[in-house]
C-alpha cells in the first residue's frame, strides 16, 4: 500500500491549473456531500460555488461529469495524502501501516463525502466504478513492493494485491454505508495487521500495527 513518493495516480489531468475550476469542483463536492450523488441539481452547485449555472455548463456538460471531477479530486488526494504519510519511513511495513492510517483518518474525517463517492456514485455510475476501481488497483500495485522487501511473500499468488485491498475497501464501504466512521478508525489496527501478514508473518504483522 506503500510505495516511494514519485508514484502518482494522474487521474485528474490539469488539477490545480484552473483555479475557477478548481472551485467549481469543490462546489461540486460540498454539494454532493450535503444533498447525496441522486439528489444533487447543478442549481446547487451553482449557488455554492456563487457562479451561474451556465458557467459551470461551460466546464462540465453535465451533472455526472461534474461529480466524477469531485471524487477524481478527493481520490487523488487520499492517494497523495498516502504517499505523503509514507515518505518518511524507510521499512515497508511501517510505510504500509503510515499510508493506511492516513488513509483511514482521511476518510473518517470526510466520512458524508466518501460514503457519497464510494457508496452512492459507484452504485448508479459506471464511470464513478471505473475511477474507484482505478485507485484500489494503483494501492494494490504499490503493494506489491512488499514481494521485494520479503522473501516469504514472493510465492503469493498473483492476485495477492488485489484481494487484499479489494477486501479492505469492502469492508470500508460497509462502515461508511452505516453511517459508522468512528467504528472504521478503531480497526485501524487488524486492518494493518491483515494487509501485512502475508508479507511478514503473524507475529511481525500484529507487532508492526500495534506499534
Amino acid at each position: 500500500m506503500a510505495g516511494g513518493g514519485g508514484t502518482q495516480r494522474g487521474s485528474s489531468e490539469g488539477h490545480g491549473a484552473d483555479p475557477e475550476r478548481d472551485r467549481l469542483i469543490a462546489a461540486f463536492g460540498k454539494a454532493a456531500s450535503e444533498h447525496g450523488y441522486r439528489d444533487l441539481t447543478v442549481d446547487q452547485v451553482a449557488r455554492y460555488a456563487g457562479t451561474s449555472r451556465a458557467r459551470i455548463e461551460a466546464y462540465f456538460g453535465s451533472k455526472e461529469q461534474g461529480l466524477v471531477a469531485a471524487q477524481d479530486a478527493f481520490l487523488d488526494r487520499l492517494w497523495l495524502d498516502a504517499l505523503e504519510a509514507c515518505a518518511g519511513a524507510e521499512d515497508w511495513p511501517v510505510k504500509v501501516r503510515a499510508a493506511m492510517r492516513s488513509v483511514i483518518a482521511s476518510l473518517v474525517e470526510a466520512s458524508t463525502l466518501a460514503r457519497v463517492f464510494a457508496v452512492e456514485a459507484t452504485a448508479v455510475s459506471f464511470a464513478a466504478a471505473e475511477r474507484q476501481l482505478a485507485v484500489l488497483d494503483a494501492f494494490a500495485k504499490l503493494l506489491q513492493e512488499g514481494r521485494r522487501t520479503s522473501p516469504a511473500a514472493s510465492s503469493l499468488p498473483p492476485v495477492t494485491e488485489r484481494a487484499l485491498i479489494g477486501g479492505i475497501a469492502s469492508i470500508i464501504t460497509g462502515f461508511l454505508l452505516a453511517e459508522e466512521p468512528q467504528a472504521l478508525a478503531a480497526l485501524e489496527t487488524e486492518l494493518v495487521e491483515l494487509v501485512l501478514l502475508p508479507y511478514v508473518g503473524p507475529q511481525q504483522a500484529r507487532r508492526i500495527a500495534r506499534a
